[in-house]
């Protein structure tokens, strides 16, 4: 029995649909990427210009207007040519687009970001097309410069993007599925120790502010609780000044860790002055002694649990 009846045997038989039996046409996709900037935190995005191009031998594809970018704001297609080469139907085009990337900020500065561009067929489904990465040509420009990220990694991959919908189309039926290549590029953040040190020089200053109450004696009052409100106003305002550069979200990251803490410490040394006013108020000499004896233990073991928690945060983030 010839092996070309069999599939309409099939069709008789199970009822099945003769399409799986077709051949679906493979093209090679690839991307060039010239430059990527732009990095905005605060609109959750990132942009970029590239080139891609398609390999594909059948004759009858349409190649023009076909592409979209499905993780896009905006997005600019420009300079479409095709042509045939070696027996290959070569399309190529530009795209300029601001792409949407929900920036992990968790361990800012010390962040890793890998930024995704998502190439997707609008017209052929995988019923009549497949795609294959070309990785061998696919790249970023090696020209690239940023003051503020260095690229650790890229990677690009084929992949298919599943619908809960058939867009109408009579011929499916449940979901639909298109073609895609999606290429990732790591991104890590350069001087981040440097980058640490200008967003919490504020805040440790607050700190080290509120801690000299025990330097001043328990019969200046005012004094001892004017620095506590002078250092929580400053640690408040660097807050402020940080989330201008890295926008809150909706998970603590190591800034929010940092200033929670400082906010913490300054109502732990509140409550401790607090608490040696009164000894120093009584008219006992051995409690007005023990108010002494307070104010040197406080500072010590404050600074020594405030830094150590610090360091441990810093750590947390850095090293994983």
């Amino acid at each position: 029995m010839s092996y070309r009846i069999l599939p309409f045997l099939l069709v008789s038989i199970f009822g099945l649909d003769l399409s799986s039996f077709a051949q679906k046409d493979t093209c090679k996709l690839g991307i060039y990427i010239n430059s990527i900037y732009d990095f905005r935190l605060d609109e959750k995005s990132f942009s970029a210009d590239f080139w891609i191009w398609m390999n594909c031998q059948n004759d009858s594809l349409n190649f023009h207007d076909v592409l979209e970018i499905p993780n896009n704001k905006t997005v600019e297609f420009s300079h479409f040519s095709t042509e045939k080469k070696a027996g290959w139907n070569w399309a190529t085009q530009k795209c300029k687009a601001q792409l949407m990337h929900q920036w992990d900020i968790s361990k800012f500065p010390f962040d890793t970001q890998r930024l995704r561009i998502e190439i997707e067929n609008s017209e052929y489904d995988t019923t009549q097309l497949i795609y294959q990465a070309d990785k061998a040509n696919s790249r970023v420009d090696s020209v690239f410069n940023s003051n503020e990220w260095c690229i650790e990694n890229f990677t690009i991959n084929a992949d298919v993007r599943t619908y809960e919908t058939t867009y109408g189309n009579p011929e499916l039926s449940g979901t639909s599925a298109y073609p895609r290549v999606v290429a990732e590029i790591t991104i890590k953040r350069k001087n981040s120790w440097l980058v640490l040190g200008k967003m919490l020089t504020g805040v440790y200053a607050a700190f080290l502010i509120s801690c000299l109450v025990f330097f001043v004696s328990s019969e200046n009052q005012d004094s001892r609780f004017g620095l506590c409100v002078g250092g929580l106003f400053a640690a408040i305002g660097n807050k402020y000044i940080v989330e201008s550069v890295v926008p809150s979200s909706i998970t603590n990251t190591l800034m929010d860790n940092v200033h929670n803490l400082t906010f913490t410490f300054i109502l732990i040394i509140v409550c401790i002055i607090i608490i040696s006013l009164k000894l120093f108020e009584s008219e006992d000499p051995h409690k007005r002694s023990r108010s002494l004896w307070l104010d040197k233990v406080a500072f010590f073991s404050i600074v020594i649990a405030y830094a150590s928690i610090n360091l441990f945060l810093v750590y947390i983030a850095y090293a994983w």
